[in-house]
């Protein structure tokens, strides 16, 4: 059984704290609708940088997971990365060997950005794949039950399909038994143009979740333009820091060049037959 006070009745590590309090920690001294700036963040001090969120060719990305290694090692200051393709973890955790072969300066998370039927969802700290289609909540249990973490995508986005909106995120915060470890309110892609002002506004008015910032990077160029402050240098720092509610979002929107990259590769041979073989999924799925 797993429970809010440890997954799987064991412990006290893994607790999500609901507490508004406690989880607005991170995001104390912000405004309403502002994510954290380089400035803020060496103050509080989180000097920790982690992006969670961005996918591969494995999934919709332009770039390899090899690619991806090397340009976080070599062209970003950040701490900690976790690859979340739509519904596959293969690329994942194939990235994690990778990783674990090399010697890189940075931590890395295995992950998943899992399709529910109300919105996309980040699986972080997994081993397998959480199905695709499933309920939000049957979603979230999956994630708890291998130790994992569940942190909604890109909500409160009006008239993106993938993004779970408000009467989805009150039944979670209602429930007893179900929860959100914590909310993405900075998505530096298109998700996030008006979005993220209104959900870290709603969720620290509301919901009080741990806030994280991230790129949801479909190319090299747009990985790091939206990060989590924290305290700490490591995957274990940022768990740690998501669970007592002390991250903060930070970042800027992708830019030109990014939404270039992108879409030079989706125009391209490679690119089409992945978005070919991605829309063949989604009808899957909707059967």
């Amino acid at each position: 059984m797993v429970t809010r006070d440890g997954y799987n009745g064991t412990g006290n590590e893994n607790k999500a704290l609901n507490s508004n309090t406690i989880a607005s920690l991170g995001t104390a001294e912000l405004a309403r609708r502002k994510q954290m700036t380089l400035q803020q963040a060496q103050a509080a001090g989180k000097h920790g940088k982690a992006d969670v969120h961005m996918h591969s060719t494995y999934s919709d990305g332009s770039a390899t997971i090899e690619q991806i290694l090397q340009h976080v090692e070599h062209n970003t200051g950040l701490d900690v990365i976790a690859i979340t393709d739509h519904d596959v973890i293969e690329g994942s955790l194939r990235a994690r060997d990778l990783w674990r072969e090399g010697s890189y300066r940075f931590d890395f998370i295995v992950g998943e950005e899992v399709t529910t039927k109300e919105g996309h969802l980040l699986g972080l700290f997994i081993e397998k794949r959480i199905p695709a289609g499933l309920s939000m909540e049957r979603s979230i249990d999956l994630i708890h039950e291998q130790g994992g973490l569940a942190i909604i995508a890109h909500p409160l986005h009006r008239f993106f399909r993938h993004s779970c909106q408000r009467t989805v995120m009150d039944r979670i915060h209602a429930a007893q038994d179900v929860w959100f470890d914590g909310a993405e309110t900075w998505n530096a892609s298109f998700c996030g143009i008006y979005a993220n002002g209104v959900a870290m506004s709603i969720n620290r008015q509301r919901y009080g979740l741990p806030e994280l910032g991230n790129s949801d990077a479909h190319s090299l160029s747009a990985i790091a333009s939206g990060v989590t402050w924290f305290e700490g240098e490591n995957a274990a720092d940022l768990r740690t820091m998501i669970l007592a509610g002390q991250t903060a979002p930070g970042g800027k929107l992708w830019n030109v060049g990014a939404y270039a990259q992108w879409v030079r590769y989706l125009m391209s041979k490679q690119g089409r037959e992945a978005r070919r073989e991605r829309i063949n999924t989604d009808i899957a799925q909707i059967a």
